[in-house]
């Protein structure tokens, strides 16, 4: 989800505020996806197994249509500010985590390019029972899905109470 100027995004508004379609896992190719030669590189700190296996997670493309409205039309339409949510049910990988970290800067760098001063935020949002887990991937591939730092954010809705997790990328 973009969200410009304060504007949430709904269906079929896409003129200032922006809702990327749900992604499939598999779904993922291009950019984002830190195994081709001309995509964003993979940071030393993603083994290549890791990169290879999270390649198809649903970030990657999410990430990419979110990248291409932003610089297509969000940058021009953006006065106060442009914030942009991740939504997911666990937290992001290790390399999406990666990914989520690229992108921001992506971002920074196309709007200082674009000659905006309209600040930017990226936040991942996930509702597990603990901030991270630690997992292991495919072929016993360490990971950690969420982030330790994220903050509980407590809810209240329709007599509903409980808590999710969020995490703003610096």
């Amino acid at each position: 989800m973009v969200i410009v100027d304060g504007n949430i995004p709904s269906e079929g508004d896409g003129e200032n505020c922006y809702l990327t379609p749900v992604a499939a896992p598999r779904s993922g190719q291009g950019w984002y996806t830190l195994t081709t030669a001309d995509g964003a590189a993979r940071p030393a700190e993603i083994s290549l197994d890791e990169a290879k296996l999270s390649q198809q997670d649903s970030e990657v493309t999410t990430l990419l249509d979110a990248y291409e409205w932003i610089t297509d039309q969000g940058l021009g339409v953006a006065a106060q500010s442009i914030q942009v949510i991740l939504i997911s049910n666990i937290g992001p990988c290790t390399g999406c985590k990666a990914r989520l970290q690229i992108f921001h800067s992506d971002l920074l760098a196309a709007a200082q390019q674009a000659g905006s001063k309209v600040p930017i935020t990226v936040e991942s949002v996930y509702d597990t029972p603990e901030a991270s887990r630690d997992r292991t991937r495919g072929n016993k591939i360490p990971t950690t899905y969420g982030y330790p730092a994220a903050v509980s954010t407590p809810y209240a809705i329709s007599g509903r109470q409980g808590a999710y997790w969020v995490y703003r990328l610096q």
